[in-house]
């Protein structure tokens, strides 16, 4: 989820002020991204904090008089952040400077975010908006900066079943096998996201197997975010195959842990799938694990947002 790569365009905004001096004096050159270092702040229930700093090299005989960078982060419309500059600003004449940038998220409004995500389709609009502030000695001037990005995930797709690794995964006990399984999201409510698993199963036995329920628990990071129990009544016929769906939610309310998880893992996420069904064969019931899947995936938040600085530099 490269979601902070916009930030990166905030950063070199600095150069805007280029423009203001060739306005006036054509011969003034443009001051240049020459370094960029990424790392994690504090991190807290509440709070996670990016730090990231700017290398800015002034090829001009004259300071430019930055006193401060503000600026909003706003995701969907949804605004999960603040922007702003540390310490020193000024950018000094004739040599490079360092420019510090805080970014503070407010992990309450990651669960808000992921719902609208999911919901458009894993498809999130970013708008970073906000002011560069110059100090020009008598007064204070406020040059205004927006920029806009889109981003699109395919989480299940990188995180979850592979039909490659499921099929053919047989119960011998019951006689089940797996042929196929593919996961998707369902339905979306502010509590609640459906990851819907749908498995094609193979009955090669001669006697009929009802599937009276499954159990499931999905875990991220050594965090459960859904977990329970699921009543169902599907009758496999012998020698037959019947296609299922199996809806497992998610708790939307531990996404926000989830995301502090992520980020102090250096944006690794451990991710577990486990579907046991209850299957009845001849009046007795049997509990096995049907599915137990272990995938990693990682986001370039970080690594990312270079890359992307180097289209402004």
């Amino acid at each position: 989820i490269k979601i902070w790569v916009v930030i990166g365009i905030l950063i070199v905004a600095v150069a805007v002020i280029a423009g203001l001096f060739e306005f006036e004096r054509s011969e003034l050159g443009k001051p240049t991204v020459t370094g960029i270092t990424q790392d994690l702040g504090e991190f807290t229930a509440t709070k996670s904090e990016i730090l990231t700093s700017v290398v800015m090299k002034n090829p001009n005989p004259v300071p430019i008089p930055l006193e401060s960078i503000e600026a909003d982060v706003f995701m969907n419309g949804i605004k999960i952040g603040e922007i702003s500059s540390v310490g020193k600003t000024e950018i000094e004449a004739s040599q490079e400077s360092i420019l510090r940038l805080s970014t503070k998220i407010d992990n309450h409004k990651i669960q808000d975010w992921w719902v609208s995500h999911i919901k458009n389709g894993e498809r999130t609009n970013v708008r970073v908006r906000g002011n560069l502030i110059f100090d020009l000695g008598l007064t204070k001037h406020e040059y205004p900066i927006e920029f806009e990005s889109s981003l699109k995930t395919d989480i299940l797709s990188d995180s979850f079943l592979a039909s490659e690794g499921i099929e053919g995964r047989s119960a011998a006990s019951a006689l089940l096998t797996v042929m196929d399984a593919d996961s998707r999201f369902g339905a979306v409510t502010a509590e609640e996201t459906e990851i819907i698993t749908t498995v094609i199963l193979s009955n090669e036995g001669d006697i009929p197997i009802l599937l009276a329920g499954y159990d499931y628990e999905i875990v991220m990071n050594g965090m459960k975010l859904g977990e329970g129990k699921v009543a169902t009544n599907d009758m496999l016929a012998p020698d037959s195959a019947v296609t299922i769906s199996l809806i497992t939610p998610l708790q939307n309310d531990k996404i926000s842990d989830w995301w502090v998880s992520h980020m102090k893992n250096g944006e690794r996420t451990e991710l577990k799938l486990k579907i046991q069904p209850v299957v009845e064969v001849k009046g007795k019931r049997y509990e096995y694990t049907l599915i137990e899947e272990e995938t990693e995936f990682t986001t370039s938040i970080l690594s990312g947002l270079s890359e992307d600085l180097c289209l402004f530099s």
